[in-house]
């Protein structure tokens, strides 16, 4: 196990590893040493390496998120180890001693979050790339979370303005850039290469020019190979969904240095957070997305007059009609946060209720752009913007006649996929409800024919569905002639088996496994 352990973290490098063994994530050696401290749990020690004991700790993987959470937060990343192959299979491959093989799934770092729990809401979280070519220099930038994927152009003595301006969570660079010092990691010189980055974004979007995007530097492209190649890294192959580019250069804002962007407080306080910033003076808005955004705006003051008058002229509609203003935010703070649904949806790592927040979301969008194009005399951003919001009426149709009303996080125990949708689902549905009942019924039968009108069926993971009486009415379901076959004895209680409901069951539990199935199919 522990030369298993050490060829992934090779492959992990300077990441912290979580090792996956059954319910845990373990970490050893100097990896426990360090999530040991940052998340204050016990250290312990398994066997020995080179004649010294083998530090050793571990969190529960059921509740990794929040220890994620921490390690992130105290700026290590992790690499995920999991278990590609069950017991079984692992016996049948190498006989009965064979080890389970475990491979890294997903490196987790700053910039490439994408859980609910590890995001903040109101503000973006951007993983950047420095790219340089003929002494021209770009950055590319991504928020995996939503799938915005921007490109923009800069000269190098505006670089770390940009930067400054982006605040992302990671900024990688070329091993041999000339701004590794801007960078909070190193990336191989092969995927900043102009020339495959271009082909690496045509086979991406599916297209045979990338004309249709704007007119790519070679810097451009070279930020945005090296951002891919780095998603693709930490994914393992499996690249996050990500937008088509938009283009922008860097004079479209007003450049601000970091020094006087701390110094103007635009969205921190010098304190580094939130609070006391001109953005926490500002914000009003009701949903996540509606903060990331003004975040991005107040960042980026706008170079542009007719841009800017454009703004003007729709704060100015809704500052002069209370009751539009009203109604609009009325219907914002309905909408969910489908674009980080979305995100995680394409990640892999998505639930039912991301289809739901995309379903609720996309059809409170088309009832709002409805009503905003309606509008008379709508200011020219506005009209520009009410037709976006209206779309994908075939795939919202879709959503709602296959998702219940509240999908749950958790799939595992399916009951997401509506009634009538799958004829065959509810066909499966109906079998194990009628088991059930049939249950119902025979324990009321069990308790007429023993006397004991405390007699149970119960379910549980290990036994499965089974009788359980109090220990003083054992005795007579011990007899041989009872009909009942003793199954356990706990402090207090006592619990049997009977043919009638071994078969009962039988069909319960296949009906439910199969409509488990049928679930996940769907989703």
């Amino acid at each position: 196990m522990m030369a298993q352990y050490l060829s992934l973290k090779a492959e992990a490098e300077d990441c912290l590893l979580f090792y996956r063994m059954g319910d845990f994530f373990e970490l050893f050696f100097d990896d426990a040493k360090i999530a040991s401290a940052v998340l204050d749990i016990a250290l312990t020690s398994r066997g020995e390496h080179g004649g010294d004991k083998i530090p050793m700790c571990g969190v529960p993987a059921h509740s990794a998120e929040g220890y994620l959470a921490r390690l992130i937060k105290a700026g290590h990343r992790v690499a995920i180890a999991e278990q590609v192959e069950t017991p079984e299979q692992a016996k049948k491959r190498g006989g009965s001693k064979a080890l389970v093989a475990r491979a890294i799934v997903r490196f987790v770092t700053a910039g490439t979050l994408t859980e609910e729990n590890l995001l903040d809401s109101r503000l973006a979280n951007w993983c950047a790339a420095i790219g340089e070519a003929g002494g021209e220099t770009a950055i590319a930038v991504a928020d995996i979370s939503t799938g915005r994927f921007e490109i923009l152009d800069c000269p190098p003595e505006g670089l770390s303005a940009a930067l400054a301006r982006l605040n992302a969570a990671e900024v990688v660079a070329s091993e041999s850039s000339n701004y590794a010092e801007l960078a909070t990691g190193l990336r191989p010189r092969a995927g900043f290469d102009s020339g495959a980055a271009e082909a690496t974004i045509k086979q991406l979007f599916a297209v045979a020019t990338l004309d249709g995007f704007g007119q790519f530097s070679r810097a451009a492209l070279s930020a945005a190979g090296g951002l891919i190649a780095y998603l693709e890294h930490t994914a393992k192959g499996s690249l996050p969904f990500l937008r088509t580019p938009r283009l922008s250069r860097s004079e479209a804002a007003m450049a601000i240095d970091a020094a006087t962007r701390e110094s103007l407080e635009l969205t921190q306080s010098q304190n580094g957070s939130r609070k006391g910033s001109l953005l926490d003076a500002v914000d009003r808005t009701v949903t996540g997305a509606g903060a990331r955004l003004l975040a991005a705006d107040i960042a980026a003051p706008l170079m542009d007059r007719a841009a800017i008058d454009a703004r003007l002229d729709l704060v100015q509609r809704f500052h002069d009609d209370p009751g539009l203003r009203e109604d609009v935010r009325a219907a914002l703070r309905a909408l969910p946060d489908i674009g980080r649904a979305l995100g995680r949806l394409a990640a892999g790592r998505g639930s039912p209720r991301d289809l739901g927040q995309l379903r609720d979301g996309l059809d409170g969008a088309w009832r709002l752009g409805e009503t905003l194009g309606k509008l008379s005399a709508a200011p020219s951003l506005l009209t520009t913007l009410a037709p976006a919001l209206r779309g994908h009426g075939a795939l919202i149709d879709l959503l709602q006649r296959a998702l219940v009303p509240a999908p749950p996080i958790d799939a595992a125990n399916g009951g997401y996929i509506a009634a009538g949708y799958d004829a065959a689902l509810d066909d499966l549905r109906d079998a194990g409800a009628g088991g059930r009942r049939a249950i119902a019924a025979l324990e009321a039968d069990y308790r007429s024919r023993t006397g004991i009108t405390a007699l149970k069926i119960k379910h549980n993971g290990v036994l499965g569905y089974h009788i359980e009486v109090a220990a003083r009415h054992a005795d007579d379901l011990m007899r041989p002639d009872s009909g009942f076959t003793h199954r356990q004895t706990l402090a207090g209680v006592v619990r049997f088996n009977a043919p009638e409901l071994h078969d009962i069951a039988i069909k319960v539990t296949q009906a439910g496994a199969h409509a488990l199935t049928a679930e996940a199919a769907h989703l």
